[in-house]
């Protein structure tokens, strides 16, 4: 065997000449591409003699480990360049490096330092020989032979010990992994944050749904890594999701999803019918769960977010991604927080638009009703008189709205409208106007008036040019149309309770104000009121004349009754006179008894005929029949009018019952004449046979009549007006009506006039009965 002193330095001269390619370079190599489990626990086996470490692997067999053998120091070395052992078994005496050599060299590199050696040798070792091993670095000397046991004893411990220390290794390397993955995960959460607190500032300045889309699109896409994006929303059915923004796709494609009904198999629409995100990374997701669809070519990865706020859906945002993504759990919660913060400033902008659409609504109708009164205010100031009232019209238009106003009415049975008024703000054009227009009368269906007139239809033009009026005009006008310079025109027709009386039309004569559709609204409304107000002109004037008329028979009647009372009362009066002398003369035959009888009869009857006519009139004329209240007792009239009216009919039974105090103020001769014409029709309209009955009795604050008959009742057609003028019923058999039907009318008013009522109830069973109540006065 070669002298130690010699051959080691050689030898370790040429394993330490180039460090790099035989330790660290190849430590390196191993870390980088393992090509065995490095937590197998094996043993380096290294002897010289290869008798000797099969004895050793026989030995070790029983530990079930890994077992690498070396039969030379250098081998041994070479082995622990590429692996790790948990003890080595190396023998002291070896051709070449020895064991000790080969022993400090294995505890010069950091790498193999703190494997354990344990020395085994045959020959008779002298304690230098100990100490020289165990100062190589050795855990154990022994010496052949040894105990198999022993060998397998001290071996186990250090296999365990080495499991043990590649399982503080594992769980080392773990805490690193993780800490490493925290800090990843940290550092995406923190920028993941950073990115949605910019986002939801810009967010939360955003008034209006493309403010959102924007702030989406510039602050939202970038991190989230989307190549290109949309928002969709629901329409006003919630059934179609459309497309309000988006950014990278192309033409054809935006064309294509613009519109999309819920029953659309696409991302989108599930995730708005479902209510959760849909989340594709990668083109084999999209064919699982879409076959029917082949996905875009640079549509790598998709992910289609739901747009909710208060447990409503406004719709979705979809995302596009060039590359292949596994949406981890950080990227679903990051892109869900996208989408509600999106949400949320969707509905605060959406309720932001509704809050100011609806103050320019409530200052547009402000602004309207302040028109629409003032014109009110006019047209009331001169609604009795029609010509003022056509001025105020014109006036409040050209004021209001336009720079000319035409008011047109149609002539009643013609096919016309004639103009009744014109305005514009320059006098020189109005009048030009007003020429051209009273020289062709406007023809209903021709032109712009007289098609509105037609049609009932407003007509409205932002812009207009020579060329269009001529076409819509009567030739009349083509002159004065040259002269007026008409830009806008608007026209509405005046409507009175679904007719047609005329049109109200108005222009601007200066280019870039054009009218718009509120305007037309007010125009609208303004012709409304103007007709109005030219009805109600119209009905007053009538009224008017109406009024004079009805003065006029007012005084002719008044007259007449002059003439009734005084002309026709004082023949009859002398008839009677004369009627009375003649049958209180002796030596009458009966025959000239009863002419004399009849005559007197007839010019009674003809009094009363006078004195119901004067009734009547005075009723109808409003003054009233006129009363003399004094006290009197109900009763006593009663049975007063009752035997007159039995010396009428002696052959009829007339029962008067009373009770309770029936005194009051009440005027005597009009309650005689009302009993005096309801007993009477009780006699006339009941059978012969049976007797009429009349009460009286007294109540708090009132006095009540009745008087009922049997017979045949009033027809529920005719209760409803029975107490009109000129009203009869029919008289039972053998009875005859010289009723001009006055009686009942003339009884209610004098009823009325005493603050009591009159009512009547009528049937099979029991008969017919007026029942009249007076307050007592």
């Amino acid at each position: 065997m070669p002298k130690a002193g010699t051959f080691l330095p050689r030898l370790a001269g040429r394993l330490m000449e180039a460090p790099a390619s035989r330790w660290e370079t190849t430590d390196e190599s191993r870390r980088s591409t393992p090509t065995r489990d490095s937590t197998e626990a094996s043993v380096l086996l290294v002897d010289d003699n290869p008798a000797n470490l099969l004895a050793l692997e026989a030995i070790l067999a029983p530990l079930a480990v890994r077992l690498v053998k070396a039969q030379s120091g250098e081998q041994a070395l070479r082995q622990l360049l590429g692996e790790d052992f948990a003890v080595i078994l190396l023998d002291v005496q070896m051709e070449g490096l020895d064991g000790f050599e080969t022993a400090s060299l294995i505890k010069q590199r950091e790498r193999t330092r703190n494997i354990p050696i344990i020395f085994l040798t045959a020959y008779s070792s002298d304690e230098r020989d100990v100490k020289t091993g165990y100062a190589s670095g050795a855990v154990d000397y022994l010496q052949k032979p040894f105990s198999a046991d022993v060998l397998r004893s001290k071996v186990a411990v250090f296999i365990e010990l080495f499991r043990a220390q590649q399982q503080i290794r594992r769980q080392a390397e773990l805490l690193r992994q993780q800490e490493a993955d925290a800090r990843e995960a940290a550092h995406r959460a923190a920028h993941y944050i950073a990115q949605l607190q910019t986002l939801s500032s810009r967010l939360g300045e955003a008034t209006s749904v493309e403010q959102v889309m924007t702030a989406l699109f510039e602050k939202g896409l970038a991190p989230l890594g989307a190549t290109a994006g949309a928002v969709c929303l629901l329409d006003a059915s919630g059934q179609t999701l459309e497309a309000v923004q988006s950014v990278g796709y192309r033409e054809e494609i935006l064309r294509r999803w613009r519109r999309m009904p819920l029953d659309s198999q696409v991302p989108l629409t599930d995730a708005v019918l479902h209510e959760r995100p849909v989340w594709l990374g990668s083109h084999e997701d999209w064919r699982a769960r879409y076959p029917e669809q082949e996905p875009q070519a640079s549509n790598n990865a998709t992910a289609a977010l739901p747009l909710q706020v208060k447990g409503r859906v406004l719709g979705a945002i979809g995302l596009s991604f060039g590359q292949e993504h596994r949406f981890n759990e950080d990227d679903r919660a990051f892109f869900t927080a996208v989408a509600h913060a999106c949400a949320q400033a969707i509905d605060r902008a959406q309720l932001y638009e509704e809050e100011q659409l609806a103050n320019e609504r409530v200052r547009v109708a402000a602004a309207r009703l302040q028109v629409l009164a003032e014109a009110s205010d006019a047209f009331s100031a001169a609604n009795r008189d029609l010509p003022s009232l056509f001025e105020a019209i014109t006036q409040q238009v050209v004021r209001h709205l336009g720079d000319s106003c035409i008011l047109t009415l149609r002539v009643p049975d013609q096919q016309l409208l004639e103009t009744v008024s014109v305005r514009h703000v320059d006098a020189a054009l109005q009048e030009r106007m007003y020429q051209a227009l009273a020289a062709a009368p406007i023809k209903l269906g021709e032109g712009l008036n007289g098609r509105v007139a037609q049609t009932g239809q407003a007509q409205w033009s932002a812009s207009t040019s020579l060329e269009e009026l001529r076409a819509e005009s009567q030739p009349e006008y083509f002159i004065a149309l040259e002269h007026i310079p008409i830009h806008s025109y608007l026209a509405a027709p005046l409507r009175v309770q679904g007719r047609v009386i005329g049109t109200m039309s108005t222009a601007r004569s200066t280019p870039g104000r054009p009218f718009s559709r509120e305007d037309l609204r007010l125009l609208e409304e303004l012709a409304n009121k103007a007709a109005l107000s030219i009805e109600n002109a119209r009905l007053f004037q009538q009224q008017q004349r109406d009024q004079e008329e009805l003065r006029r028979r007012t005084e002719f009647e008044q007259q007449l009754i002059g003439i009734v009372s005084h002309d026709l009362r004082n023949p009859l009066g002398a008839i009677t006179m004369a009627a009375g002398l003649l049958q209180a003369s002796p030596g009458l035959s009966d025959r000239q008894m009863k002419a004399a009888q009849r005559i007197a009869s007839s010019c009674e009857r003809a009094t009363r005929l006078i004195r119901d006519f004067l009734d009547f009139t005075q009723a109808r004329l409003g003054t009233g029949i006129p009363l003399k209240r004094r006290a009197m007792d109900l009763d006593e009239v009663t049975r007063h009018v009752v035997d007159e009216v039995l010396q009428a009919h002696p052959e009829r039974q007339v029962h008067v019952e009373s009770g309770g105090d029936v005194h009051g103020e009440w005027d005597p001769d009009r309650i005689a004449q009302v009993l005096t014409n309801l007993v009477g029709n009780a006699l006339a309209y009941s059978p012969p046979d049976t007797p009429v009955r009349v009460r009286t009795h007294g109540e708090p604050g009132f006095a009540l009549l009745e008087i009922h008959n049997a017979g045949t009742p009033i027809s529920p057609e005719m209760l409803p007006r029975l107490f009109e003028p000129l009203t009869r019923g029919t008289p039972t058999a053998g009875q005859h009506s010289r009723s001009i039907g006055l009686g009942l009318y003339i009884v209610q008013e004098i009823v009325r006039g005493h603050g009591g009522t009159v009512e009547v109830a009528s049937s099979q069973e029991l008969g017919t009965t007026f029942a009249v109540r007076l307050r007592r006065t």
